[in-house]
């Protein structure tokens, strides 16, 4: 009974076989998930400065028609000139977000307008 040993036979995996393990799959995708992850965080955080630049621009606008309106009743004709070129000009304003706003301006500086043009001032506020 000399030499006589068990050699053992190979072992045959069947996960091995079958291919990488679904969590092997998944860290293999990892790094997309994460470039995905910041591609839709760069796109929000894009979106809210647009979002509140706009907003302050248009808090920045009524704060000047604010000054503008009052200007344009003011006792001094050279303040109603100026207030009402200023409120000729944001008239003209992409920051006016609907009708409703445009008329309101309208309605408050129509008589200001007519008024400058009575005083011969309608040169100053750029008519022809």
């Amino acid at each position: 009974m000399m030499g006589l040993t068990a050699t053992p036979l190979p072992v045959q995996s069947t996960a091995a076989a079958a291919g990488p393990a679904w969590w092997e799959i998944v860290s293999a995708l990892a790094p997309v998930g994460t470039l995905a992850a910041a591609v839709v965080a760069a796109i929000v955080g894009l979106n809210t400065i647009r979002q509140r630049s706009y907003s302050d621009r248009r808090a920045e606008f009524w704060r000047r028609a604010e000054w503008a309106l009052e200007a344009s009743v003011s006792p001094d004709p050279q303040m109603q000139a100026m207030g009402t070129m200023v409120l000729a000009s944001l008239a003209k304003s992409d920051l006016i977000a609907s009708d409703e706003e445009l008329q309101l301006l309208d309605a408050v500086w129509i008589d200001p307008i007519a008024e400058a043009e009575e005083a011969g001032l309608d040169e100053e506020l750029g008519d022809a």
